[in-house]
């Protein structure tokens, strides 16, 4: 099994750069889950490290064990973490760093998506080891949109 939920790939989509990253919790540099992010030459996309084994199981733990609908929405949240999140470089109207190790992506609908950064699956948000990564990611999404 694959250790990341990834996206099948468009016609003629190429894979430009990949980091250790996640979608950030609103207003934080938190991660809602760590996985890959994936920029090519038509998106970005996050792929989170895949747990669908693990909420398998959790949701049949819950559904034996919990409460009354404990198992449904041990079910939901897990199908929403191993969700891919993708955006169109088209849809990107910009992207600038924000806070420590994290990327500020707005789109043309005026909102942001906040990523995180991180230099190995193991460097804390705080490590100044994230930003060489984040800069760079940084540099190939403004290529990558100017290019689109």
């Amino acid at each position: 099994m694959n250790q990341w939920v990834t996206l099948p790939p468009e016609p003629g989509e190429e894979v430009l750069c990949v980091k250790r990253g996640s979608a950030a919790i609103p207003g934080t540099e938190l991660a809602l889950q760590g996985g890959l992010l994936i920029l090519t030459n038509q998106r970005i996309y996050i792929g989170p490290w895949d747990t669908r084994l693990v909420g398998d199981l959790l949701t049949k733990i819950a559904g034996k064990l919990g409460p009354a609908g404990a198992a449904k929405a041990m079910d939901l949240v897990a199908g929403w973490a191993n969700r891919a999140r993708a955006v169109s470089l088209r849809e990107i109207l910009s992207v600038a760093p924000f806070r420590k190790s994290s990327l500020r992506i707005t789109t043309r609908d005026g909102k942001h998506r906040d990523f995180v950064i991180a230099a190995t699956m193991r460097s804390p948000i705080w490590s100044r080891n994230n930003a060489p990564h984040r800069d760079e990611m940084l540099a190939a999404i403004r290529q990558a949109v100017t290019s689109s």
